[in-house]
């Protein structure tokens, strides 16, 4: 089986989802408003860049990455955050 495996950078531990919303979601409820492609198997979004980046990735259940994700599951994450209530009601959003 394959996962969506995502780590918010240093402080958090790495985390499978079974699909791509339930890993936006998990984003979502941390603050995560938007993710772009920094690394070949993570993201960056606010406040989470450079070195303190955000491991997404598709992977065994070891968390050993198979394959990163492709352009349109980013965008398919970043329709998924949009729509998340906490972000909703957040300032600035």
């Amino acid at each position: 089986m394959q996962y969506v495996w995502v780590r918010l950078g240093d402080a958090d531990n790495y985390n499978p989802f079974d699909d791509l919303t339930d890993a936006a979601e998990y984003m979502a409820q941390f603050g995560v408003r938007h993710v772009e492609r920094g690394l070949r198997y993570g993201v960056e979004a606010n406040g989470f860049t450079g070195q303190n980046y955000i491991s997404l990735f598709y992977g065994d259940r070891d968390a050993q990455p198979t394959r990163e994700l492709p352009n349109k599951d980013i965008q398919f994450i970043n329709r998924v955050q949009k729509k998340h209530p906490y972000l909703r009601n957040t300032p600035g959003w």
